[in-house]
């Protein structure tokens, strides 16, 4: 999903910022979210948009797939990075990070399978209100979530972080042993990248042990 100009005028208004001149001082960032072995050869960073369709097909459809098989065997570590583009997907990142790092990823998770539900929802605000009320967040604490600037500053740092280190404005953009890949890739093309790096770095294994 691309950020015209006017959402991401939009975002910076939000933070009281404007990032006409020099910038705040950065936020404490947020917990680093991950899955797969700390040692394991091949890094992926996954910048994705809770609002962008491409992204909710890769965590629903793709990300099974890479999880089982290269995540559990310990050859793949995917970190993931919020990266909203909309004042929308600035809450649904808000509610992800609502109960902190232990219910990340079952927001994550449950947000990207309903997310054209939400999404159309005539109220989406409201739609993802009645999401976390019927998973453990009361309507208080969602209101609360949502007024909170501290992690708003977090979540917009970590976008603009994206955009200074790695070029990121369009989302999914994944990040594989620090090559860029600004599109929505396929388990199929996934294989064709990460095969002959693992292949490489196996070999590499091989031969110090030998």
């Amino acid at each position: 999903m691309q950020l015209g100009l006017k959402s991401l005028i939009l975002l910076c208004l939000m933070i009281g910022k404007g990032y006409a001149g020099e910038a705040k001082t950065a936020p404490k960032p947020l917990p680093e979210m991950s899955m797969g072995s700390q040692k394991a050869p091949i890094i992926m960073i996954n910048y994705s948009s809770l609002t962008c369709a491409h992204c909710a097909h890769f965590h629903t459809d793709v990300l099974p797939k890479i999880e089982q098989k290269y995540i559990k065997p310990g050859y793949v570590r995917i970190i993931f990075r919020d990266f909203p583009g909309d004042q929308l997907s600035v809450m649904a990142h808000q509610l992800a990070w609502c109960k902190g790092e232990i219910k990340y990823f079952d927001f994550l998770k449950l947000l990207y399978a309903n997310q054209e539900k939400w999404i159309t929802a005539k109220d989406p605000k409201a739609a993802l209100k009645a999401i976390a009320v019927k998973n453990g967040i009361s309507a208080q604490q969602f209101d609360s979530c949502l007024k909170n600037q501290e992690l708003m500053d977090k979540i917009i740092q970590v976008r603009l972080d994206g955009q200074k280190k790695y070029k990121v404005s369009a989302t999914p953009t994944l990040v594989i042993n620090a090559k860029i890949y600004p599109e929505a890739l396929s388990f199929e093309d996934f294989e064709k990248i990460v095969d002959p790096l693992l292949t490489r770095t196996l070999k590499k294994v091989k031969k110090k042990k030998g």
